[in-house]
């Protein structure tokens, strides 16, 4: 038996919209409440770069350049691919400063070529002297969702253990966003993040993670990495 399970709060959005109450403003401000001036770690090996066109501030992103389909707003042309500089590791310190929504002030602020329909998270990362750039999910219409999506992203427990305690050429691997065959799914998670979409066939006993409508694609057995591809040109593998 296979089974499929979908992880994008975008995808769990628009097949319960009507059933699910979108975020209140109530809501809105319990959640950044609850969320701000909040000691956190990255999860996952993130790129860092100049935010769009906002120079005064650092966009990370689990995923590539490549993948990265993002507009200033509905019916917008793509906006250019980001220039990122350099990866950060899990376990980078990660410090919340602010949720913001693209709505009132927060919308009327935002750059006209920043993704500016989606929810932000503010925050700062140590050493470096521009405030960071979290872009969520527009489909991230419920508290729940925007938890759930932060939640992929940053942790209140430190992962540098875990990373120091994998093999070198693991922990080499991680570190340039890259991931070689024998991983186990945690060590998988860091180096690419979390898959929207999840396979598991009950028969093979193996489990294929998704990212990206396919881009990027990994197979488990037995918690083991046998099989990964990507269609990005330099990190192309099988």
């Amino acid at each position: 038996m296979r089974r499929v399970l979908s992880l994008l709060p975008l995808a769990l959005a628009l097949s319960a919209c009507a059933s699910r109450p979108i975020l209140s403003p109530g809501d809105r401000a319990t959640l950044v409440r609850a969320s701000a001036r909040q000691a956190r770690f990255l999860r996952v090996a993130m790129y860092a770069g100049p935010f769009f066109g906002d120079e005064g501030r650092l966009f990370l992103s689990a995923r590539p350049a490549a993948e990265l389909a993002l507009s200033a707003g509905p019916g917008e042309k793509p906006l250019p691919a980001p220039a990122f500089e350099r990866i950060l590791a899990p376990g980078t310190p990660f410090f919340v400063e602010e949720l913001q929504f693209p709505t009132g002030i927060g919308l009327l602020v935002r750059p006209s070529s920043a993704p500016r329909d989606r929810p932000w998270v503010l925050g700062r990362v140590p050493g470096e002297t521009r405030g960071a750039v979290l872009v969520l999910s527009a489909g991230a219409l419920t508290a729940d969702d925007l938890v759930a999506e932060m939640g992929r992203l940053l942790t209140a427990d430190d992962p540098s253990p875990a990373l120091r305690a994998l093999p070198d050429g693991q922990r080499a691997a991680i570190g340039k966003k890259e991931v070689v065959e024998g991983m186990a799914r945690d060590a998988v998670a860091m180096a690419w993040g979390y898959p929207d979409r999840i396979s598991i066939d009950d028969v093979l006993h193996t489990e294929e993670w998704v990212w990206s409508e396919g881009q990027r694609r990994a197979v488990f057995q037995d918690d083991r990495l046998v099989h990964f591809d990507s269609l990005r040109p330099d990190r192309s593998k099988g």
